[in-house]
């Protein structure tokens, strides 16, 4: 018979083994999965008359949009005006405002959909269905699968010390999502007709508590299956089962304490890896009494790893995914680059002329449909340096941290924001003006960088370390030694002839410094005057009274220069 005492040190020895990774995992189905919180409701409640009639009084007074309508249904209240927002720009503050007005995010999500795509055009009843539709799909196929790859994981965590988070992701692998799906909501299904006679539906919480480990050990089982086999594995430890959550009361209100935080960081990871324990016991038991049903545990690596050679020295130590009973799908190699290399330095001065380019042609697409063909940035020629400088540093400082892309990508929107910043800083200060303002993006700074811009550059940054430096290095090493240095010096002697002009004569004027303002007022105050020693210099739009710059209409989604 096995004890509390054993599993909660076995969970204790998971916890110590890898920490950081767990309480990751742990949090992140808690976030995406609502795994800890039990707080899933798949129907927003509300009075159905009271729908009635705020539709009804919206149609004679036309007073309210469909947004508002279905925000004061939610919130039962009025929701709040957001027209004072100080985030007026960008997609992430059209999105933030939408959201926050709302007290769901998914039917604030919907609202922007509907302002945006339909101009609020959809009714009350429409917009509530989908995000009731939506919910429970997502329970279905998102929750559930997730929470059978959380067992998973804790499972192979039990044998495996090195065990990935990305094994949250086997079901997907082995094709058994909508299996797994299928199992879990006859569970889920069963136990609900179990509550609705309240001493049944207690009981059968701890028959069934065993069905999520058995589908992570098996995908193939049928819900019907699993939920007879968890029954049986359970039959004659219900109680000591729960008496094991109930030996974790002292931690719950030692957690009341923390504010929610002695959860995150020890008792939801340390109950799921003792479940985890306890699968793995009662697993142990069935197989022992041949118990009907448990030829479906047929993972024989699950508990222990297989028998290792000396050549290898050491058991391993993560699960030997090609030895699951369900092959995993192959992984396609859609292009196969190197992008460990390093880059010579007449293949990095091209680099940053080509990074520089394809960042001028990206902001020129960004006002064609606006302001039409608009030469961006603070020099003359079809080239903008903060992307080459960008893409260039990327590549050098951090090379050394290529092989771990999450701290590549934060450490790319760092370098990234240090050069738009200080670029920003210098131009405003050097030449009396902007080149690019994000004062309404949401999370913006001073508006010289934004959390928008960032993304975007992260997101290309990406692209280039992995992908796009590669692909150009290899075309630039076919080039002849002595006719790629020709084209270097050629290059470098046009930029800085460029550079010099524009920094006597900055490229300014409608679509570049302007931001799109387009009254003739406006227009008499961007133009240029000449100052008392003979050179052309733009005006700093904040000197003439009341015509301080305003937000754009629409403003580019980076920065350039």
């Amino acid at each position: 018979m096995w004890k509390r005492k054993t599993l909660k040190n076995k969970a204790k020895g998971i916890l110590k083994q890898k920490y950081w990774r767990v309480i990751a995992v742990c949090f992140f189905l808690a976030f995406v999965a609502g795994e800890y919180s039990n707080t899933l409701t798949l129907v927003q409640s509300y009075n159905s008359s009271k729908v009635e009639e705020a539709v009804e009084t919206n149609r004679k007074t036309n007073k309210k949009t469909n947004s508002e309508v279905v925000n004061e249904l939610l919130n039962q209240g009025e929701p709040p005006d957001v027209s004072q927002s100080k985030y007026t720009e960008g997609v992430f503050a059209y999105i933030f405002n939408n959201v926050t007005q709302s007290g769901s995010f998914l039917f604030g999500i919907l609202n922007v959909f509907n302002q945006a795509i339909f101009h609020d055009s959809v009714g009350v009843s429409i917009v509530l269905g989908i995000g009731m539709l939506i919910l429970g799909l997502y329970w279905i196929f998102v929750q559930n699968v997730l929470k059978v790859a959380g067992c998973r994981f804790f499972l192979e965590s039990s044998s495996y010390p090195d065990t990935p988070a990305s094994r949250l992701l086997f079901l997907v692998r082995v094709r058994k999502v909508c299996n797994t799906a299928g199992a879990m909501f006859r569970t889920a299904l069963y136990q609900w007709l179990w509550d609705l006679t309240i001493i049944g539906g207690f009981v059968k919480e701890y028959s069934y508590r065993m069905v999520p480990y058995i589908l992570a050990e098996n995908p193939s089982v049928s819900g019907r299956k699993a939920i007879a086999l968890s029954r049986k594995m359970m039959k004659g430890h219900k109680w000591r089962a729960f008496l094991l959550d109930l030996s974790y009361f002292p931690w719950v209100l030692l957690n009341l304490l923390t504010g929610g935080l002695l959860n995150i960081f020890f008792l939801n990871p340390y109950r799921t890896a003792a479940n985890a324990e306890l699968y793995l016991e009662l697993r142990r038991q069935a197989q022992e009494k041949d118990l009907p049903g448990s030829e479906y545990l047929a993972d024989q690596y699950l508990a222990g790893p297989p028998p290792f050679t000396v050549e290898q020295e050491t058991p391993p130590t993560e699960y030997p995914s090609h030895l699951f009973l369900i092959p995993e799908r192959e992984r396609r190699q859609w292009i196969q680059v190197d992008w460990r290399r390093s880059y010579s330095l007449g293949n990095l001065i091209l680099l940053f002329f080509t990074f520089s380019l394809i960042g001028w042609l990206w902001e020129v697409s960004l006002h064609l449909s606006t302001d039409g063909f608009v030469n961006r940035g603070v020099l003359h020629g079809p080239w903008l340096p903060i992307y080459g400088t960008g893409g260039v540093l990327i590549l050098v400082l951090l090379q050394k941290v290529r092989e771990k892309p999450w701290v590549t990508f934060c450490l790319t929107i760092v370098i990234c924001g240090v050069v738009e910043y200080f670029t920003a800083w210098y131009l405003e200060v050097t030449k009396g003006t902007k080149w690019w303002d994000y004062s309404g993006y949401l999370l913006n700074l001073d508006g010289r960088i934004c959390a928008e811009g960032l993304l975007v550059f992260g997101i290309g940054g990406m692209a280039i370390i992995y992908l796009g430096a590669p692909l150009f290095d290899e075309l630039y090493k076919k080039i002849p030694k002595k006719l790629k240095w020709i084209l270097c010096a050629v290059l470098i002697v046009v930029f800085a002839v460029d550079a010099a002009y524009s920094s006597a004569h900055p490229n300014t004027g409608k679509g570049i410094t302007d931001y799109g303002r387009k009254t003739a007022e406006y227009e008499q105050v961007c133009r240029i005057e000449e100052n008392g020693s003979g050179r052309m210099q733009p005006l700093n739009y904040g000197e003439k009274e009341g015509l301080a710059p305003r937000a754009a209409s629409k403003k580019r989604a980076s920065g350039s220069a």
